[in-house]
């Protein structure tokens, strides 16, 4: 623990230092693709850091004080610890650490928000083919009004925001899920609560009349391997009362993102990722000077929305200590006739790093399957030693080919010959006496 701190630290410094910074709908360290939540959680007593970075640049927005052109980017970057105090119940503390969208030459934003996410998960059926799950998220704000209703960030008035969100998982292989391809589906409801808040962008306020609210999906597939976790996602969101007409972002929008998971040490993992936008492109925003709420600088090339994002994340796993440690690859477990002992597949699985509950289940479901490919081999040896006569039969009944075939066939003349035979028997002894005789 003591030497992952300085890493943490170092970690964080770099992120802030270079401006390369987080992206909407991360709402926990672990447990997710990029934007989608898995129905599984981590297992008990794990703790984990992540920090998501993503940018997006628009070149020769604008003209500059010397005649030269000048690009608009767009800079955030958060910061994300969460706890498994069980296999089925998850608590995450969320923070917008840095905002830089270099609006009318304001200074990048620090600390923004803190969002608090509760997370239950891990609930199987279908032979463990699937999961399901919920969570329940809650953000608050920290910095003023006037870093809100911003360009190219997901919308937010200044409020109160909470959502809830229904997670459903199906994971290719049920003894070893996080190892195996999955998809995943994420359904919610989120609330803005910013009814009263001000949008305007200066001094003279506007304030918006009722609440906001959207709902928000996700479709994530992710493909792991033993160093890289390939994903994809396609995700977005739908008002369902949408915000005032000046507010940014205000379409419904959908995106695709395309990410990979580097997973170099046991412990950490480097996260890079692509994002484009496939829906809501066409504006709806409606601009008035009054309140300083104007388009987004790009001379007719920036869209209403971030078109695309480049997506930057690392994640340390804190707890439980692995660091130094040599855990078995699940996949790479030799399940042959010649080590199918319980003994030898208990201690497999401990070298894995399943809780015990895991791992009774799995070797429960292991000697079962034994069972079934024992049975199969039984009636498959019952098989062979029938059919094996039959073989080895047709070359011996060669010699007597006859009393087998002439017993079914003709049954009443085997029955003759015998009768015949006592009276030849009875002729014999007749001679006998005739020859004592002479």
């Amino acid at each position: 623990m003591a030497n992952r701190i300085p890493i943490l630290t170092v970690l964080s410094l770099i992120l802030l230092a270079s401006e390369v910074a987080i992206a909407q709908h991360v709402y926990t360290a672990s447990g997710r693709l990029i934007r989608t939540q898995e129905a599984l959680n981590p297992k008990s007593k794990s703790l984990t850091y992540y920090t998501h970075s993503d940018f997006n640049v628009v070149t020769d927005a604008y003209g500059g004080s010397l005649g030269n052109t000048v690009s608009h980017s767009l800079i955030r970057n958060s910061m994300h610890l969460d706890y498994s105090f069980t296999n089925n119940f998850l608590v995450a503390l969320n923070a917008l650490i840095y905002q830089d969208i270099h609006h009318r030459d304001k200074a990048g934003n620090f600390f923004e928000n803190i969002t608090l996410a509760a997370k239950v998960g891990g609930f199987s059926f279908a032979n463990d083919m699937f999961y399901v799950g919920g969570m329940l998220t809650f953000m608050i704000p920290v910095a003023d009004e006037r870093y809100f209703n911003a360009w190219g960030v997901p919308y937010s008035a200044g409020g109160t925001e909470t959502g809830i969100n229904v997670l459903l998982s199906y994971y290719a292989d049920n003894l070893f899920p996080r190892e195996s391809f999955n998809a995943n589906l994420n359904l919610g409801f989120y609330n803005y609560f910013d009814d009263g808040k001000n949008i305007s962008n200066n001094n003279i306020p506007l304030r918006t009349i009722g609440n906001s609210s959207s709902f928000n999906y996700s479709l994530g597939f992710k493909y792991p391997t033993t160093t890289v976790d390939l994903m994809l996602e396609f995700w977005g969101w739908a008002w369902i009362t949408a915000p005032p007409l000046q507010a940014y972002s205000r379409e419904n929008m959908s995106f695709i993102t395309l990410g990979a998971r580097v997973k170099p040490l046991d412990y950490i993992s480097v996260l890079l990722g692509y994002e484009y936008q496939l829906g809501g492109k066409n504006d709806e925003t409606v601009y008035n000077n009054l309140f300083a709420i104007t388009p987004r600088p790009g001379r007719g090339k920036a869209t209403n929305y971030t078109e695309w994002r480049l997506i930057f994340g690392i994640q340390v796993n804190i707890l439980p200590m692995t660091f130094g440690a040599t855990t078995a690859d699940p996949r790479s477990v030799d399940f042959s006739a010649e080590s199918q002992g319980a003994d030898v597949i208990i201690r497999k699985l401990e070298d894995i790093g399943e809780d015990k509950e895991v791992i009774s289940r799995k070797i429960q479901e292991i000697q079962r399957r034994r069972q079934d490919i024992d049975k199969n081999l039984q009636q498959l040896r019952q098989i062979l030693k029938i059919s094996a006569p039959t073989p080895s039969a047709a070359p011996l009944p060669a010699p007597s080919p006859a009393p087998t075939q002439v017993a079914p066939v003709a049954p009443a003349p085997a029955q003759e010959p015998p009768k015949e035979e006592p009276k030849k028997q009875e002729e014999t002894p007749k001679k006998k006496p005739v020859r004592k005789r002479k």
